[in-house]
């Protein structure tokens, strides 16, 4: 049975993606992917025009993963009834193995990528931080132990904000845990 074109191409960005995984971002070829798929050279061009589409399409795969896939998704959502500070625990060791996981295989490849292709990476890392804010900013106002006060001085959705940076920077620093942070917002969020 012939395959639809999105299945072929999530295919091909699947067989891409875990290759990636392997081997480096560099190492990616339409050659080899082809191959990997069992599909002529040609085939892959009618997907993707270039070698750096199909690079862009891996990175957002990452990003995807990461924000969306079953096995991140419930670390990334808000579960009924938990506090922030369990929440932000959570997240951080989730997006710590991800990003340690991106910093070994990817990271210094990404920054010798072309432009366009760094910057379509940056909007997938986006969609993905805004799915983290939402979900910050959910656990913040059902979170019925901060103090109400404090919420009023600052917006559950700045608050959001400024805990995802804050987050970020540490994990860019290769930090094991964000317990500063952690101690820093029950101290001022909670009475």
């Amino acid at each position: 049975m012939p395959q639809g074109p999105a299945k072929k191409r999530n295919e091909i960005v699947s067989i891409a993606y875990k290759h990636a995984q392997k081997e480096g971002l560099s190492s990616l070829s339409i050659r080899s992917i082809a191959k990997e798929c069992n599909i002529a050279i040609g085939t892959i061009y009618n997907y993707f025009p270039d070698k750096a589409a199909l690079v862009t399409e891996v990175i957002s795969a990452f990003w995807s993963n990461i924000a969306f896939s079953p096995e991140t998704r419930t670390c990334l959502n808000y579960q009924k009834g938990e506090n922030l500070i369990t929440f932000c625990e959570r997240l951080y060791n989730t997006m710590n193995q991800a990003l340690g996981q991106f910093r070994s295989n990817w990271l210094g490849e990404v920054n010798s990528l072309d432009p366009r292709t760094k910057q379509k990476g940056r909007e997938a890392e986006n969609a993905c931080f805004e799915h983290i804010y939402t979900s910050l900013e959910k656990v913040i106002q059902a979170d019925s132990a901060i103090n109400q006060s404090a919420l009023d001085a600052i917006h559950a959705q700045d608050l959001a904000y400024f805990i995802w940076n804050s987050m970020y920077n540490s994990l860019r620093r290769e930090e094991t845990n964000c317990s500063s942070l952690l101690s820093l917002l029950k101290l001022a969020l909670y009475s």
